[in-house]
């Protein structure tokens, strides 16, 4: 019905309005009569043929009632439409033609400032859904939206007041992005980690665009006005917030990895510090192996220091091996922090740097003490043969003697440490 009262008033060229009402003299074409036809007997609430007279000549005198209310509307211009519609409740209205644009809301093309105004109305309804608080009964025109700043150190808490009416003044902003503002609002994504701290992030990205022209008297125009100022308050939040969230997360790991990882090598050393204090006992053992006159004395004493040797050896080897593998599974942890060292803030990025350095450092130091103690642990048994073999010497018998005492040594040390 709407369409037909447009392509009517089209039709006899879209004279001036006056008082509602468009009035065409001239020649009757086939695109006239045929629309003259359409709305023979359309509805008085999508509009009225007031006067139909033919004048004579194929001429003809034609009087419109164009429609002015919820069933259809026809506007001079986008700032008519601003002025008198009901875009401040985020509703672009149904059944409208703009006189200026030469465009209807059924027009398979839309022009830019259509598109623009009814951006304004989306974030209207967008606004009232993220706003603290919002009073929709007070004016019939429009949204009243409560946003909030929280106190700080400086300053107390605030709260502004956004009427969302509007008015010509809303014509030509461009309003980017507002399917981010969509997904943080969308019901559907209501489990999704941080949405609420997301909400919260926007609201005070609004609250704080707005402080900063608290003076102006239209605070949704200036929302509007700044909509890109208020994006770029929100990402650098969120931004701030997802590397806080993810940086302290990872300063705890890195921390519990440090303190594990340490206490494992101190560890791998403090089990067997108990056992080494038996090492400088056996060098006690020279001693008596120097004033013995027993070959058998001899032999039990070799003995014995070759398996204190031997044992002392083995456990000394069994810890450099479990350290390895300790150091290697700190390689394998810390790999993955250094792959992403250069995501973290500088200062992470040298705590990261230290903690490497120090249980590296912790990991040569260790091996350096069992080498040492390998050393040491060798030295009473090797130590033992070379005096027997010296005391022995200067006899064959002695020199035989010493031979089955080293073997017999030897074949016992291995075999105990087997068992």
């Amino acid at each position: 019905m709407f369409s037909d009262m447009v392509a009517l008033y089209r039709a006899i060229g879209s004279p001036a309005i006056k008082d509602n009402v468009a009035c065409y003299e001239g020649v009757l074409t086939a695109k006239i009569d045929a629309a003259l036809k359409a709305c023979a007997a359309i509805q008085p609430q999508f509009g009225k043929i007031q006067l139909c007279e033919e004048i004579g000549d194929g001429e003809v005198e034609v009087e419109l009632r164009l429609p002015a209310n919820e069933y259809g509307c026809f506007y001079a211009s986008m700032e008519d439409m601003a002025r008198r519609g009901t875009l401040g409740k985020g509703i672009f209205p149904q059944n409208v033609y703009v006189i200026d644009l030469d465009w209807a809301d059924f027009d398979p093309v839309e022009p830019t400032p259509v598109t623009d105004l009814k951006r304004v109305c989306r974030l209207v309804q967008l606004m009232a859904a993220l706003a603290v608080g919002v009073d929709r009964d007070s004016n019939p025109n429009a949204y009243n939206l409560f946003f909030a700043l929280p106190p700080d150190s400086s300053k107390p808490p605030k709260t502004f007041l956004l009427s969302t009416l509007i008015d010509e003044k809303f014509i030509g902003y461009k309003i980017h992005h507002l399917s981010l503002l969509e997904e943080i609002l969308n019901s559907k994504n209501e489990n999704k980690a941080h949405l609420s701290e997301r909400k919260l992030m926007i609201r005070m990205a609004v609250a704080s665009v707005i402080e900063k022209f608290e003076n102006e008297p239209q605070h949704f125009l200036v929302l509007v006005r700044e909509w890109h100022e208020v994006l770029a308050i929100y990402r650098a939040n969120l931004q701030t917030y997802v590397y806080g969230f993810s940086f302290e997360k990872a300063r705890r790991e890195l921390a519990q990895a440090e303190i594990d990882y340490a206490t494992k090598l101190s560890a791998v050393l403090g089990d067997i510090a108990g056992k080494m204090l038996a090492l400088p006992v056996s060098f006690a053992g020279w001693l008596v192996l120097a004033k013995s006159n027993s070959f058998f004395e001899d032999f039990v004493l070799v003995s014995g220091l070759v398996v204190v040797s031997l044992v002392m050896f083995s456990i000394l080897h069994n810890q450099t091996l479990q350290a390895t593998r300790l150091l290697h599974s700190f390689s394998v942890v810390f790999d993955e922090f250094k792959g992403k060292m250069k995501t973290y803030p500088i200062k992470l990025q040298g705590l990261l740097q230290v903690t490497i350095e120090q249980v590296e450092t912790q990991g040569r130091t260790l091996w350096r003490t069992f080498t040492l103690l390998k050393i040491l642990a060798v030295l009473p048994g090797a130590v033992a043969i070379a005096m027997v073999i010296l005391k022995y010497w200067d006899s064959p018998l002695g020199s035989f003697a010493t031979i089955i005492v080293i073997f017999s040594a030897i074949k016992n040390s291995i075999s105990f440490v087997r068992c």
